[in-house]
């Protein structure tokens, strides 16, 4: 397989990664939501396995996501909370340096037990292949403040050395916390964006972790290669490509086992492309 970037691949992911791996091919950035082993139906067996099967199959995995990524290369992992830890731990074994554990926060999911409270978030995780170097653009993913009065007025106080500062706020936000608040694709308002995958990620939180993790150049671009080994409906490569429709110049690649989801990705990927050609 000859690799193209900006494109999404049919293939087994564990059989891909190692002819990248066996290529050279470094990635700045992988980014990637892995099936949680909660029995969901992928047209495989991928999501069903013995806890002892997606523990060693978890650990081959994440083994061949650090070997391909670049020195100052970071790696976003999806989970979920009755699993994570076991996640952690296989980072830590590794030799990866844990940058932190992070929340997608959402108030629209729904409960289908009442015997235990609904789940509202989804834990992701953080490793860096460095210690001393990594991408994380803070001021591009800054959040509202929560009053509006801390822009009215500078807010003093006293350093450790007790020197009087002052500390005024930043126009573009506050800096952004470990709790990343977006609605899941539920109800009519996501109709247009929601395909049939049953774990796709909304659009506005995966361009937000592009734009916090992927390298830029020096006038402020994202110029990152990022991978996604289980790129599923294409959510990654669609979120790359609207941020290259601005001037960007993100490469990517996404690999999916089934093909039908790979041509749900081209399809979404030919409707943006079109609806550029319109303007």
């Amino acid at each position: 397989m000859t690799f193209e970037y900006n494109r999404a691949y049919q293939g087994d992911c564990d059989e891909v990664m190692s002819q990248m791996i066996d290529e050279g091919i470094k990635f700045d950035l992988i980014l990637t939501d892995p099936p949680y082993n909660l029995d969901k139906d992928f047209g495989n067996k991928s999501d069903s396995l013995p806890l002892d099967e997606f523990i060693s199959t978890s650990r081959e995995r994440i083994n061949k996501c650090h070997r391909l990524l670049t020195n100052s290369g970071s790696l976003i992992w999806f989970g979920i909370h009755r699993y994570i830890g076991y996640l952690q731990v296989l980072m830590y074994e590794e030799g990866m340096f844990y940058r932190g554990m992070n929340i997608w926060f959402y108030e629209n999911g729904f409960s289908r037990s009442k015997k235990s409270p609904a789940t509202q978030y989804e834990p992701f995780l953080w490793f860096s292949n460095s210690n001393k170097e990594w991408t994380y653009n803070a001021d591009d993913v800054r959040v509202p403040y929560k009053s509006t009065d801390r822009l009215k007025s500078p807010v003093y106080y006293k350093d450790k050395n007790g020197i009087k500062k002052e500390w005024t706020a930043n126009p573009a936000g506050a800096l952004r916390g470990d709790i990343w608040a977006y609605p899941t694709l539920a109800g009519k308002n996501f109709a247009k964006e929601r395909t049939a995958h049953p774990t796709q990620k909304p659009e506005t939180l995966i361009t937000e972790l592009i734009k916090a993790y992927c390298p830029k150049d020096s006038n402020g671009k994202y110029n990152g290669t990022i991978l996604d080994p289980f790129h599923g409906s294409g959510t990654l490569g669609v979120c790359c490509e609207k941020l290259n429709q601005q001037g960007h110049d993100i490469k990517w690649i996404g690999l999916e086992l089934e093909q039908r989801w790979v041509d749900v990705t081209n399809e979404r990927l030919q409707k943006l492309h079109n609806h550029t050609l319109s303007l």
